[in-house]
């Protein structure tokens, strides 16, 4: 079962991790074929429908090679300036171009999403060369990897969940990048500057982290963040005002904070 918003607000801040709060709410669930609907729909309909009705449709879903579907479901896409992601089982429509080989899988990030998209774009205009990176809630690595195809000298990609941290290590393996990559969880994080530190979370984890995310840059470093609804940058941004100044970048509802040192950190 999944449960979504039936509305016209963003779901995704409000319902992870916490409960959802939405007003309307749109249930999808998968049954057997010989499963007894009608009663379920029923006690649904009493405990959560208008005078016993609640809108319900029902449709069969034919069984399918799910493998082959899914595999077709992903195809090359570019993500910045010569910059793509493609799935290993496709030849890059691109071959002379920056390419990403990354697989979709159970860790968070395939350039997909509007998040990890702006990130990308961002990544991909700049010279990295020499920096050092940081890419704190990893998820896939995707972000950490980009960075070094970019010209970055070192990343280190963190991540609360092992599976995502295994997910970074075999990511690298496969983009050739295993030398310069370093994936760990939070507690083997040392303790050092990065030139560009990037966190693609959630709004609030981001303010709860501030303090970690600031010891981990360099004076003259540059912090990305995103994972933040276009209403919640300027609570983000106020959170790191006594720090940083931000560019902001949009894409559809979602927002790309770009911080810098302000002149008087600098100074001091």
């Amino acid at each position: 079962m999944t449960t979504e918003n039936a509305g016209d607000e963003e779901f995704y801040e409000v319902a992870f991790p916490g409960t959802p709060t939405w007003p309307s709410v749109k249930l999808t669930a998968l049954f057997e074929a010989d499963f007894a609907l009608q009663p379920m729909l029923d006690e649904v309909a009493e405990q959560w429908g208008d005078d016993g009705e609640i809108p319900v449709s029902l449709s069969k879903l034919v069984d399918q090679d799910w493998e082959r579907l899914w595999l077709d479901s992903f195809k090359p896409v570019q993500v910045g300036h010569d910059l793509w992601v493609c799935p290993s089982w496709c030849e890059p429509q691109a071959p002379q171009s920056r390419n990403i080989i990354l697989d979709p899988g159970l860790a968070f990030g395939t350039g997909t999403h509007a998040t990890t998209g702006l990130c990308l774009q961002w990544l991909s205009e700049q010279d990295l060369s020499q920096q050092t990176v940081l890419d704190y809630g990893a998820g896939s690595g995707i972000l950490a990897i980009a960075a070094l195809i970019c010209g970055a000298n070192q990343a280190t990609a963190v991540d609360i969940d092992p599976l995502a941290v295994s997910a970074c290590h075999d990511n690298a393996v496969r983009n050739q990048t295993q030398d310069k990559l370093r994936a760990c969880l939070p507690n083997e994080l040392e303790h050092q500057p990065y030139d560009l530190v990037i966190a693609n979370i959630l709004a609030e984890v981001l303010i709860e982290l501030k303090e970690t995310l600031l010891l981990h840059l360099r004076p003259t470093g540059t912090l990305l963040l995103t994972g933040i609804l276009n209403d919640q940058a300027d609570n983000v941004m106020s959170a790191y005002a006594d720090s940083l100044a931000f560019e902001h970048r949009a894409q559809d509802q979602w927002s790309l904070l770009i911080g810098t040192a302000l002149t008087e950190s600098r100074e001091d």
